[in-house]
């Protein structure tokens, strides 16, 4: 057992453990997928999307997790390819096999007041949200680790997004969770 603010976890691996489930599971970085819509949905309300949480925004949100996901090749931001890998969940989290992904901001929400902007928001691991990027802005991680795989990673994830964030389908998106209402999820006229 483990006291983590007070209360006791049973904690079923050690972090070496927990990298070699990670590394073993076949599906590590999409199993947590069904989960995110539900968490990106209460940054898109902060971010002024009203009906982002009622029903009819479901597959929206669903959409712009999958489009995120596949901007960042379907893996966390930080990710580099390694025997073990170097994105891992919270100490929480060792029991499972798979990453369970945290927003984070590449606009550090402690630093930024848009920082909930959907286009502001990144798939990380616990691991690389709270020690890689540790409340910077991500020009400041970039320039920190400048010549590193992670930059080379940053930069290359950076451009699919702004090719993403370019495209019709995303702005189609956007015009479209926009529209919906919170009242009950129907489009505004």
């Amino acid at each position: 057992m483990t006291t983590i603010l007070g209360k006791s976890i049973r904690q079923n691996s050690d972090l070496r453990a927990h990298r070699l489930a990670l590394a073993q599971h076949p599906n590590v970085y999409e199993e947590d997928l069904p989960r995110l819509p539900e968490t990106l949905a209460s940054h898109l309300k902060n971010a002024g999307f009203t009906g982002a949480a009622t029903r009819a925004a479901q597959p929206l949100v669903q959409k712009m997790v999958l489009l995120l996901f596949d901007a960042q090749t379907r893996r966390p931001l930080f990710h580099v390819e390694s025997d073990l890998p170097f994105c891992w969940n919270a100490p929480l989290h060792w029991d499972t096999n798979y990453i369970r992904y945290e927003w984070g901001h590449l606009r550090s929400r402690n630093q930024n007041t848009d920082a909930e902007d959907p286009t502001n928001l990144a798939l990380c691991s616990a691991r690389c949200n709270q020690h890689v990027q540790t409340s910077m802005d991500i020009d400041e991680v970039r320039d920190w680790l400048r010549g590193s795989r992670i930059a080379d990673r940053i930069d290359d994830v950076l451009s699919r997004r702004a090719r993403l964030f370019g495209s019709t389908e995303w702005t189609s998106l956007i015009e479209e969770l926009r529209l919906l209402k919170s009242s009950r999820g129907v489009k505004s006229k």
